[in-house]
Formats: C-alpha cells, structure tokens, sequence
C-alpha cells in the first residue's frame, strides 16, 4: 500500500505543477462584453477522442464503446435519480421529481410513487410522460432483447416480473402508470437490502412511437403491459438497422443535443432548444458538436491548429506529454484537466480459451508479464499498476488503500474501519523463474517430441494428456494500437517466449472485442486485451459466467456470487460494503479470472476559447459540456481587472 500511496502522491504532484499557470479566465460582466456571439448558438465544438464510436448511441443493452456512452449523455436525459458526489449517494432530481413518496406494505414489499414534472418534453415537441419511462422499463427487460443478440436488464427486483414474464401475469404489477405524470414502482421484498436501491428508479425515458410505432402503453389498474407483444423482428427493423434503425440514428430524443448526422465514424449534434436543462438550470449554449476518432500520433498538432478544440481521455504518456508542453508553451491558447479513471485496463482469460483453464498457465503469464515495463513504455508516469480489479477513482479502491476518509463517518465513530486493507490480495510480480516453476509442477514439461522440455533448445512447452500432447500457445485479442501493440510485444510477449509459452497476438475492433467480453460472441482467442470502466454502481454481471462446466466457468461462478451478495447490503452499511468488496478483490487476484494491469489518470487537453469545462465535477464530457460554452473572449490583464470590479463596485455588484 505503501508504493501505491507513493505513487499516487507523485501523479497527483506531477499534475499540481502540470496545470500551474493555467490561469482561470475572467468572466466579464454583461454590459461590458465585447463579444457574445456564443449566445447565438452558433459556436461549434469538435471533439476528439482515441476511442471510436460504434453508434451504438441507446441502451447499453447491444454494446457500445465509452465513447458511445458519452454520446448517450448528449441525446438523453430526465433519470428521476441522480448520484450527488457530495453526499455520497443517489437522490431524487429535483428538476424531474416534483415529490416521491415511499412506503412498505406488510410483506416486505417497498413501492416508491413518483410525480414528476409537467414541462418535460420530446426534441419533437411531445410531452414526456410517465407511460415513457414505463416502456423504456418494459423494452429493457423484454426477452426479445436477448433473441436480437441483446443483453435484457435485470429485472428480478421488480414485483410482478416473474409472472409477468412467463406469460402467467398478463400485467406486470410492480409498475403502474397512475397519471400521466405519475410513476409507481415496487419492489420484491426479496430483493432488498440492495446497497444500490434507489439506482433501480435511473430509468432514462424512451419514446414508444420511436421504438416501437404502433404499440400502446397500457394499464387499467392491475398494472402497466403492451397492446401487443415486442418481437425481435420489430426490434431489429425499427431499432438495429444500421441505416435508419433508433440505435444508431435516434431522431426524438430527450437530452440537451439531437443527433444531426451519423457517418459510422464521425457524429454531428445540434441543441435541442426543447431541453429544460439539469437540476442546476444549466441548458447547452454550444450550438453544433462534432464527436470524432483522434489519434495518438497527431491529436495534439490537430489540437494546436484548430482542427479539434477538445481532446478527451487522452492515456498514452507522450501525447499527454506533448499537450502538457502545448499547455505551457501557449498559455493564453490552451488549457486542460484530468481525472482519476474508474476503471482499468487488464488481460481478461475467456472461458472457452483451453490452455488458460489451467490455474498454473493463468498464474505464469501474469509472472511474466513486466506491468512496470508496459506502464513506463505506454502511460509513463501517468499510469499505475494495479493489483485489483478496480479504478483509481473508485471509492471503494480509495477507502481500501488508506486514501480517503469513509463519507459516512469522517470526523465520527471509526470503529470496525481499522481493519480495512487491500494488503490480503495475492501479488504476481515479474519473475519468470516462478512462471517456469508452476508450469513445470503443472506438468508442462514436455518439448513437441514429449521429450523433457529444455528451454535451451526447445521453442514451446507440452503437456501430456491421455494419448495427446498438447502445446501451450496462446492467442491474445487486442485493439488495433501501434503503441500498446509494441508495448504488449516487448513486456509481454518476449518475457512468455524465454518462459516456454507462444503468445500469438491478433487485433480486432474494439466492438468485437467486447462482444466477447460479454458473452455475446465466439472466439477462438485465450486472452482479452481490454479496459474496463466502471459506473458508480458495481455490477455483478461483470463477473456472470457465460459458460458451463469450465474451470473458468467455476471460478466466475463463485465470484459472481460473491458480488451479489456484495450487492445484497444495506445502502447505509458502507463498511460491510467495503468489507465484501475487498474479500471479492482477494478472490479475485487468488484464482485469477484476469490479471489487472493498468490504472490511470485521464487528460483533456481544450482550447481556452471552451470555458466553464469541468470534466472533474461530471462523470463524462457528454455531461460536462452543457454547462460549458465558447467564447473567443481573451484574458484580461490586471489594470483591466481593476477597471471591471471599479465598475461592478458602482453598480452595486
């Protein structure tokens, strides 16, 4: 913990001095402004970022990339819930919830009843109402989801489902349309504790008419179901086309921005003037944003002559370095933030991969994996290896590691805290000798010949099983990245080939590559190269099995439950929260399912003519954005300071 805490500090010093001379602009007064041609809306952002969008701008429920996440954030809005940073938990929003009311019958059963507010509208001009929200709840847990490929939310919390699901309910009880502008939902007495109760109420509203023209939102007061069934064939002609279908091309929608154009690679949007605006009353005054692939190589130089005005995540420690330089070097042009990443990059051992059933082989290529190595060459100091699946930023990682204070008893009652530690994970350090030691116990030992393996003369090791011999070479799936690609060949590669392993590797985009991940295609590959980005609620369906009777499947199987039970604690109980997280990080580095590698530090690097970009008071710059604007407005300089507050001390200001 130590080296992390040192680690951590040097980061967080390197940024101090990083971002010193980016001084704050100074906003002048109205009736003194000189150039207010933002507020015409017709300021343009362009917006760059090294991953690509996939269009899979609605729903998590078909994939997507973080970067089709962010753009979620600009075409929809309204969640009657929002997670409040200070408080440390989720609340009603105010500006969607006019009152909730909560009770519990005598079963256990909880039912929150929502009214919410009457001047919430389409981008098209139609009211947004309380049967929307009811549909999106029915499309997200439909199992015609899942006969498209799709992943169906959850939706065992909620009373009725079960029933109404198996076609014995033809109602689903637990969800009833009151009023047009009145929600109530309920659930299973079973179902709770949950430490993330009130997330279960973050329901984005989706339009019906959209989605599914034709199909009414019914409830005659035994509770909300379809005029007629969803189907996969009308998912996939009004949803998943990838011409016109509402996942990539979405045309009513409810967030601060409508999507203008889609080309597969680029995506342009325009306000929606029909946006009531957050709970801060903040509506977008960047007339047109273009969303667009940036790439390590020339990001900056785009940056600095104006072809983007916005880079977000930027990871790779030289770009950073150059826009760090390109900050210092044009004060008055530049400027930048960053942000601890909630999640981390890691190798991810699929569950049909043969070799890596085996304990022995996992652990051997997590010995000879030189992370130290990879982080210098990729991140440089902008990186930090990590030993659990988990962020930087994530407060439970923050809690664990002695960073921060649990928010519920800062200044209080520490008892049962002290305890609290990640020093039980299991480590795998660079050693390769350790990675030969558990591969020859585990019998590989063999050359191709089923001669005893002599790392001198022999390329790849052997085991034998039955009357077969079996090689050990592995293929590893990566996106397509020069850099982490030579990264990955010199610490990673050549370290498995002195150890007796053959590691092919194979690039694949980075869609498919999470398609895996999910469980929601095949593959011939061992190992997963890939990041994970973690929301403020943990999800146990990160770790659901996809498979049945593998060693893997086993594994995960366990640690699945582990995390729902995890996820079974009283919202209050932050530290039996704590405490089953931590245990699950220990299982998970003892049996190793993947092997963590990398967390990190995000930069955005922006022109200053962007102002009021807060990246670190958001969870992502789709969110950011609105409260930001543009301005061609210069710095001004002290005399002129003096002037402005002369003149706000006249007035009374």
């Amino acid at each position: 913990m130590k080296r992390t805490l040192c680690l951590l500090a040097a980061i967080l010093l390197f940024l101090g001095t990083a971002v010193a001379g980016a001084d704050e602009i100074i906003l002048l007064p109205e009736d003194v402004m000189t150039n207010q041609w933002f507020l015409d809306e017709k300021a343009k952002l362009t917006v760059g970022n090294p991953t690509p969008l996939t269009g899979h701008f609605f729903t998590t429920m078909w994939g997507g990339t973080t970067s089709d996440l962010d753009v979620q954030d600009l075409l929809y809005a309204y969640s009657p819930i929002r997670w409040d940073g200070e408080l440390g938990r989720f609340r009603f929003d105010r500006s969607v919830v006019e009152d909730a009311l909560v009770s519990n019958d005598d079963e256990g059963n909880r039912t929150y009843l929502m009214v919410l507010a009457e001047d919430l509208l389409w981008s098209d001009g139609t009211p947004v109402t309380a049967r929307d929200y009811a549909f999106s709840l029915l499309l997200q847990t439909d199992p015609a989801v899942a006969e498209t490929g799709g992943t169906p939310l959850d939706s065992s919390w909620l009373a009725g489902s079960d029933e109404y699901r198996s076609g014995e309910a033809g109602t689903l009880s637990g969800l009833r349309i009151i009023a047009d502008n009145i929600l109530q939902i309920t659930m299973k007495a079973e179902s709770l504790p949950y430490f993330y109760e009130l997330n279960r109420l973050n329901i984005l509203p989706y339009p019906a008419a959209e989605i599914a023209p034709g199909i009414r939102i019914m409830d005659d007061g035994e509770g909300v179901y379809l005029s007629q069934p969803l189907t996969a064939d009308l998912l996939r002609e009004y949803v998943l086309d990838e011409t016109i279908g509402y996942l990539s091309h979405p045309r009513v929608v409810s967030g601060p921005y409508v999507l203008a154009s889609f080309n597969g690679t680029a995506a342009n949007f325009a306000i929606n003037p029909l946006y009531k605006g957050n709970e801060e009353g903040m509506v977008p005054r960047i007339g047109e944003i273009e969303y667009t692939k940036a790439d390590n190589e020339n990001m900056i130089s785009q940056l600095a002559d104006g072809r983007l005005n916005l880079l977000n995540k930027v990871t790779k420690a030289d770009t950073i370095l150059q826009g760090i330089q390109l900050v210092r070097s044009v004060q008055d042009s530049f400027s930048m933030e960053n942000e601890t990443r909630t999640g981390l990059t890691m190798l991810w051992f699929t569950e049909t991969g043969l070799r890596t059933q085996d304990a022995a082989v996992r652990k051997a290529v997590a010995h000879c994996f030189d992370r130290d190595g990879f982080i210098r060459e990729y991140t440089g100091r902008f990186g930090m290896k990590t030993d659990g699946f988990y962020g930087l930023g994530q407060w439970m990682y923050r809690i664990g590691a002695g960073i921060a204070e649990p928010p519920a008893v800062q200044g209080a009652d520490r008892s049962g805290w002290e305890s609290v530690s990640l020093d039980g994970l299991t480590l795998y350090e660079y050693n390769i000798d350790e990675a030969i030691r558990l591969l020859e116990e585990a019998g590989w030992n063999l050359n191709e010949n089923g001669e005893h393996y002599d790392g001198t003369l022999d390329l790849t090791r052997y085991k034998q099983e039955g009357r077969e011999l079996s090689e050990l070479v592995l293929t590893l799936l990566m996106p397509e990245s020069p850099e982490e690609r030579r990264a990955i060949e010199t610490c990673l590669v050549g370290p498995l080939r002195r150890a007796g392993i053959t590691l092919r590797v194979k690039t694949a985009s980075m869609e498919t590559i999470v398609e895996i991940y999910k469980g929601r295609a095949e593959t011939d590959a061992d190992i997963l190269y890939l990041g994970e980005n973690f929301s403020i609620v943990f999800d146990p369906e990160i770790l659901a099995p996809y498979t049945q009777g593998t060693e893997l499947g086993s594994v995960k199987e366990e640690l699945y439950g582990m995390a729902l039970d995890m996820v079974r604690t009283e919202p209050e109980d932050l530290l039996g929260f704590e405490q089953k997280w931590i245990s699950l990080q220990e299982k998970i580095t003892e049996t190793l399912p993947l092997l963590p590698v990398y967390t990190n530090v995000y930069f955005d690097f922006f022109s200053r003519k962007l102002h009021n970009y807060r990246i670190t008071q958001a969870p992502t710059w789709g969110q950011a954005i609105v409260s930001a604007y543009m301005s061609d407005m210069e710095e001004i300089d002290e005399a002129e300071r003096q002037r402005i507050q002369e003149k706000l001390d006249e007035t009374g200001n």
